[in-house]
């Protein structure tokens, strides 16, 4: 019984340690950089996206649907405006040209300063605002194929991870556990906006999944 149970206990132990490691403690510094990530920095004067939210807040379910539209204004500013399909805002922000974030307009179900917080983050990541280049940082993974770009935020890291030169995910990352990963799909050129993306907040419990609209529309 003594023996079963300290048998028990270790691998209690070791799980827990596993549970607790760095999901990138494999990576291999890249000492030979190739090229920054910021080369995937999307370069567009406005993108529709089709927009859809899930979640789950305790035991209720709740769930969005709408048009997220990206544009980039005359001054420099860019706005990003999640609508329904009857042309109601859900929320309006914007970016000045040196990365400054305002809130211009959202509704009282989402004005909650946490998910505010997160939305910006996503958006922030997905558009590779407010990125201190001189904290970035180039690793691989252990076969040498994938190229981890990681960038120093006010709180844990953005990880940019390309592929035969593509770039494929991105995730927000604390010291050892992962809180947002970004899946992109479909980005024909290195500067431009994927056709399709796939948030996945771990910690949030929601997704979020954005589908282009490819037929020219005006704001």
């Amino acid at each position: 019984m003594r023996a079963f149970l300290r048998s028990n206990s270790l691998f209690l132990v070791i799980l827990l340690a596993a549970s607790c490691a760095s999901p990138y403690k494999k990576l291999v510094p890249d000492k030979n950089l190739g090229k920054s990530a910021l080369i995937y920095k999307p370069q567009y004067d406005k993108v529709l996206y089709r927009c859809t939210v899930n979640g789950r807040i305790v035991f209720k379910k709740f769930h969005l649907s709408g048009l997220l539209f990206f544009k980039q204004m005359e001054n420099g500013t860019v706005r990003a405006i999640f609508q329904n399909e009857m042309g109601f805002t859900f929320f309006d922000f914007e970016w000045s040209k040196d990365d400054s974030f305002m809130v211009r307009q959202i509704i009282p179900e989402l004005d909650k300063p946490a998910l505010v917080k997160t939305l910006r983050k996503d958006m922030n990541l997905l558009l590779m605002k407010g990125l201190d280049r001189s904290s970035e940082k180039s690793f691989t993974d252990s076969r040498g194929k994938r190229q981890y770009s990681r960038f120093t935020l006010s709180r844990g890291y953005a990880y940019y991870i390309s592929e035969a030169g593509k770039l494929e995910q991105i995730e927000n990352a604390g010291e050892k556990k992962k809180v947002i990963t970004i899946k992109l799909m479909g980005k024909g050129k290195d500067d431009a906006m994927p056709d399709s993306v796939f948030f996945d907040h771990r910690r949030a419990n929601f997704t979020i999944a954005l589908h282009k609209i490819e037929s020219h529309v005006d704001e």
